[in-house]
């Protein structure tokens, strides 16, 4: 990992180049005089093609395979995303809010501290992995196990992707990320659609061919766009524990709020079976096209967050909180609005006449991501004031209320229900975790906490 020195750049320089002589005065006086729009249309822009690529790859095992196989593949994803979802409130989370108050050579150590963070992270999760199968081995459990072994070669390079993009971000780096996520996705469909074309499909070939993927792109980005970073093994220690105070709420909010969505398809799948599973994993599919949107509006949200409170307070944060909850109410609405007229009509479109029915449950997984991008919002906030704790009695409500009407609902309901307690869940955590940013985000209370 290089190890320069340098002051904290404020873009990347392919950011540079957008803004250079090249460009036209108008489009760049536009780019120059909102900041943040512009960043945000880049993270959109990039959020299009992985939220793309994971829709084609769905696509494409759904059409290639059987709702059998696309129910194990959904299962298997799971964990991939838990591991995801861990490193990222680990790692990414407090490195996004504290890199901003490091320059040059402290800031290049700090970041060598997170690299190292995340490979130690990414070993634990293979062992974990490995006591999983031996497990599920040893259970009779055969169906699922050569897609986790695929996932011991395969998961270290979903992870290293993931923490690529994430630090980009973090930088505003928002280039680079889309360099990545751009070869990714030219890699991955196209050797899945060869793999279709033989009728080689499987669990274990398809995270093969997500894990060559990732490894393409991450050696494309090292050679090229390689981190500033500097590796102290003797800041290990400190940096982890410095972060600790912020990431420990954070992952707890993570682990107790955000994984309902994961688990889900586990209660499902033991309730009813993999199909229903398939059912419900192929309408979250299509409803997270929104996530274009939302996770390309929180990508540059948190750290834009953390700038705005840092520079202009609690004004400012107030400010830009509003303005992106309005944005996302407008679109993830109207979205809910157009599911609702139509019906399953857009499942069986994408994925055949075996979709049939699922209108109901693409309605209600619409107005559960609603939910959750408002949330999403005003638990940004939070982080923003430096306050990660205050999210977690929003996630114990939230998955206290899921798993409750999960008991109720999945069994007689299927997949619906699956999707309704999702969206009881996602509600009440919105409504919790706005009230407690309007408390915190009181003048008094900042006072408090500063002192």
């Amino acid at each position: 990992m290089k190890a320069d020195l340098i002051d904290h750049p404020k873009l990347c320089e392919a950011q540079d180049c957008l803004t250079s002589s090249g460009m036209p005065a108008r489009l760049r006086d536009l780019w120059e005089r909102f900041p943040l729009a512009s960043k945000s249309l880049l993270s959109v822009f990039d959020q299009a093609i992985v939220s793309g690529t994971s829709f084609v790859t769905a696509v494409i095992i759904g059409r290639a395979t059987s709702p059998d196989q696309l129910g194990l593949y959904y299962l298997t994803l799971s964990i991939v995303l838990v591991a995801l979802g861990i490193q990222e409130q680990l790692v990414a989370a407090p490195y996004t809010v504290y890199s901003k108050r490091r320059h040059g050579t402290e800031l290049a150590l700090y970041a060598g501290s997170a690299w190292l963070h995340h490979f130690a992270l990414t070993a634990v999760s293979i062992v974990v992995l490995l006591a999983v199968i031996a497990a599920l081995s040893l259970a009779g459990s055969a169906d699922i196990v050569p897609g986790l072994w695929a996932l011991v070669g395969a998961g270290p390079l979903l992870l290293l992707r993931e923490g690529i993009r994430r630090f980009a971000f973090a930088n505003l780096q928002l280039v680079s990320a889309i360099a990545v996520d751009a070869s990714v996705a030219l890699a991955q469909l196209s050797g899945l659609l060869l793999l279709a074309h033989f009728d080689r499909l499987s669990v274990f070939t398809i995270y093969a061919m997500m894990g060559g993927a990732c490894a393409i792109a991450s050696l494309g980005w090292y050679l090229l766009n390689p981190p500033v970073a500097r590796l102290q093994h003797r800041r290990f220690f400190p940096d982890w524990w410095h972060n600790w105070s912020f990431s420990k709420w954070a992952l707890r909010s993570y682990l107790v709020g955000n994984t309902t969505f994961y688990i889900m398809p586990w209660i499902l799948n033991l309730a009813v079976g993999t199909a229903a599973t398939g059912v419900l994993g192929a309408c979250g599919t299509l409803v997270g096209v929104t996530n274009i949107l939302l996770a390309g509006v929180a990508n540059v949200l948190t750290p834009q967050a953390a700038h705005a409170f840092a520079v202009g307070g609690r004004a400012d944060l107030s400010r830009l909180l509003r303005r992106t909850a309005a944005i996302l109410a407008l679109v993830l609405g109207s979205f809910c609005v157009l599911l609702l007229v139509t019906g399953d009509r857009l499942a069986v479109f994408v994925y055949g006449n075996q979709f049939q029915g699922c209108g109901a449950i693409l309605t209600t997984l619409a107005l559960s991501v609603l939910m959750t991008a408002l949330g999403m919002t005003t638990g940004t906030g939070l982080w923003a004031i430096e306050q990660p704790r205050s999210n977690f009695l929003a996630d114990v409500c939230w998955i206290v209320v899921t798993l409750v009407s999960a008991v109720f609902l999945v069994f007689p309901f299927g997949a619906l229900g699956a999707a309704l307690a999702t969206l009881a869940g996602t509600f009440v955590a919105a409504i919790v975790r706005t009230v407690i940013l309007v408390r915190a985000l009181d003048p008094t209370r900042l006072e408090a906490h500063a002192s």
